[in-house]
């Protein structure tokens, strides 16, 4: 079978640090969509933070955000969404404060914390929505949020904070690692695969029509479940390991040339 949908991670796949896509990942994109194949994005951000890469791209479909827990069309409005019940943060808060992490609880579109012990380029970079720093966090929430992120001083402590919240959790929430520094906690069964796999449905695609490029953990499992699954030449030794295909890393524009092989046919 052909590819049909094309479903990429963002930060770490597509773009590097510099949050700039190279004119290779552009022009292979553009073929790829004039070529009649849908190519989306699927990453742990929100959809305004987003909407701007995928205009760049010139992407039309709906947006894979916050980890899979949200499916947006291009004009905003929600296509599929899975909310985390607030009422597992209070023991989550209780958490952080005994440790001393910061937490910050993602709703409608916008972040809430009690805390912030970074510079705000830190958050403009990594979160992109309006931050509320506020003295309640669960009495701030409008609503259910649809993530929260413990943002760690390094990557071991980020280890003991994805051990802790796990066991913490207890199935109850979903526990994903999708930096270094970020743990994060998701309504259950929410992933970027489950995600993927409900767009290729309502599209009418096939799994074996979709093609997964990631690098991280929260990549996983929609590289795991696509038919042609990619993990790019920096990606984690877990995301390879359930991978079809290795490609170049991002500073090489691996994302491209998985499209230019598997989409356009290019070196084939």
């Amino acid at each position: 079978m052909t590819i049909q949908l094309v479903a990429c991670d963002l930060d770490g796949t597509l773009v590097g640090p510099d949050l700039v896509f190279s004119s290779r990942v552009r022009e292979a994109v553009r073929r790829a969509e004039a070529q009649g194949v849908t190519v989306t994005l699927a990453t742990g951000r929100g959809y305004p933070a987003t909407r701007p890469f995928a205009t760049q791209l010139a992407i039309r479909a709906p947006l894979i955000c916050y980890q899979g827990a949200q499916i947006r069309r291009g004009d905003g409005s929600t296509l599929y969404e899975s909310l985390l019940p607030r009422r597992y943060l209070p023991t989550v808060i209780a958490l952080c404060r005994e440790r001393g992490w910061e937490l910050s609880a993602y709703c409608g579109d916008r972040v809430y914390q009690t805390t912030q012990i970074y510079e705000p380029a830190f958050y403009d970079r990594w979160f992109g929505l309006p931050l509320e720093q506020v003295c309640g966090l669960v009495k701030a929430l409008p609503g259910d949020p649809i993530k929260f992120i413990i943002i760690a001083p390094t990557q071991i402590e980020g280890d003991e904070i994805e051990r802790l919240l796990r066991a913490h959790a207890d199935g109850q929430f979903q526990v994903m690692r999708s930096h270094p520094q970020f743990v994060e906690g998701l309504a259950r069964g929410v992933s970027k695969g489950d995600a993927v796999a409900r767009l290729a449905r309502q599209m009418g695609i096939e799994r074996e029509e979709v093609m997964a490029i990631g690098d991280s953990e929260n990549d996983r499992s929609m590289v795991a479940w696509a038919g042609v699954g990619v993990a790019i030449g920096n990606a984690t030794s877990e995301v390879k390991a359930v991978a079809t295909v290795i490609a170049p890393a991002q500073s090489q524009d691996g994302a491209a040339w998985a499209i230019e092989r598997y989409v356009l046919g290019d070196g084939a």
